[in-house]
């Protein structure tokens, strides 16, 4: 070891060396060739979006759900745009077929370099009233698929010394925010609050291989969950629950914002699986277009035109 004294560098010109330092932004953005991904839940929703802006990045996807049929046809459309595509059908509630996902990834493209855990389920039940079926079935896709995947998928990258990404997908029910005044997601809340902390201690523990992990927390978001999940359990609660929770979601249309393309999110998913988010490492990044905000629902000011009441004389 050298006895030599450090040479620190000039302060003033410090600006100037990180712009010599500083990779060009469509190697940070844009380039993921020669990247392999794995998207769990990636047939529809939220994940199909993620697993559509790898692919267009250059990276091949392994897209995993439990349905073939809407697997297939994920991967039909990608291919429609000239990217590189793959479907197995896995159940992350399983930690079996979490593993067998890896390796049939590793099979088929030889490694592991980015996970992003989008598969997720949720109901419709009142604390009162969660049965432990309902509550199993989405604690173990959410949270333990999440859990196991990552840890699979870890594994794979420690044993390959492979500085990978992942990025877990919580929800804002992390902070509390579900239908308003309605609630009946307890037990989803608390998966998602769950995967936030995985996502910190996993990337605790990972760091040390070069792996970053993060985690993505969406807000509403219009995609084929929203229409079949919960169905069951909610119907149970009669009419009276029925035509308040159709009053509610009125008031939410026009008040609380909702990605209208799950895109909106992805684009964040995507930006943690690139170069951008190598300083990142445990972070939880909320993208909810401000749904927690107490937000002013009308323009009040006395000094600007157009709003209300407007300058005074």
């Amino acid at each position: 070891m050298s006895d030599a004294p450090r040479q620190m560098p000039n302060p003033e010109t410090l600006a100037q060396q990180s712009l010599v330092m500083s990779a060009p932004l469509a190697s940070v953005f844009c380039d993921l060739s020669g990247k392999v991904a794995i998207v769990t839940g990636g047939a529809t929703g939220l994940g199909f979006n993620v697993a559509a802006r790898l692919a267009e990045a250059g990276a091949k996807v392994m897209i995993a759900s439990r349905n073939q049929t809407r697997g297939d046809a994920a991967v039909a459309a990608l291919a429609e745009k000239g990217y590189e595509a793959s479907f197995f059908s896995t159940d992350v509630s399983s930690v079996e077929s979490c593993y067998a996902l890896v390796d049939h990834t590793v099979a088929t493209y030889g490694n592991i370099d980015i996970l992003v855990t989008s598969a997720a389920g949720w109901d419709e039940q009142a604390y009162l009233d969660v049965t432990e079926a309902t509550y199993d079935r989405v604690l173990d896709v959410d949270l333990k698929g999440s859990f196991f995947m990552g840890q699979a998928v870890a594994r794979n990258m420690v044993a390959n010394k492979t500085k990978g990404k992942i990025v877990f997908i919580s929800s804002a029910a992390h902070l509390g925010e579900g239908p308003r005044g309605v609630g009946m997601n307890t037990y989803y809340q608390a998966a998602k609050a769950g995967v936030c902390a995985l996502t910190t201690g996993a990337a605790a523990e990972l760091r040390q291989y070069g792996i970053n992990v993060n985690c993505v927390a969406p807000g509403g978001m219009l995609s084929h969950g929203v229409f079949f999940e919960g169905r069951d359990n909610s119907s149970v609660y009669g009419p009276e629950y029925a035509a308040f929770k159709a009053e509610v979601r009125s008031w939410a249309s026009e008040n609380v914002p909702l990605a209208i393309n799950p895109d909106q999110v992805a684009l964040m998913v995507y930006t943690l699986c690139t170069p951008a988010a190598d300083f990142m490492n445990g972070a939880t990044v909320d993208v909810n277009g401000g749904a927690l905000l107490n937000a002013q629902l009308k323009p009040f000011s006395t000094t600007v035109e157009g709003c209300i009441p407007g300058p005074q004389a």
